[in-house]
């Protein structure tokens, strides 16, 4: 009875709108593999596809922390190389020469590559 309940509690929580955690996220996910006999990891790319942007920068950052901590170096090599993997420029931090001389254009290019997405900038000197 106790079990039956907890599993309706749970499947009417994965409706509601309440903001989700990479904890509840994990869960979650946990919880898909074990109901379809799949790995986690594609239940995890499974139901990344049906967050929102907000919710998915969210769980993104506190994965983030958990993985990395205060590193900003690991973190940013580890963005680097998935960013590679994937298929996009290597992107590094523009050096004070070019952020003088192009630096609207510089930030906005920046910007986008460190967000995943082709830049599309046509700023005027």
């Amino acid at each position: 009875m106790l079990r039956s309940i907890r599993r309706r509690l749970s499947r009417v929580e994965e409706f509601l709108p309440i903001p989700i955690t990479a904890e509840r996220f994990y869960a979650r996910a946990q919880q898909h593999a074990r109901r379809t006999g799949g790995s986690v990891g594609s239940a995890i790319e499974t139901l990344a596809k049906n967050l929102s942007d907000s919710d998915l920068d969210s769980i993104s950052a506190e994965f983030e922390q958990i993985a990395f901590g205060s590193d900003t170096t690991a973190r940013d090599a580890a963005k680097r190389e998935v960013l590679a993997a994937a298929g996009y420029a290597v992107w590094s931090p523009p050096d004070e020469e070019s952020m003088e001389k192009h630096g609207d254009e510089v930030r906005c290019r920046a910007s986008a590559l460190q967000s995943g997405i082709r830049p599309t900038c046509e700023v005027g000197n």
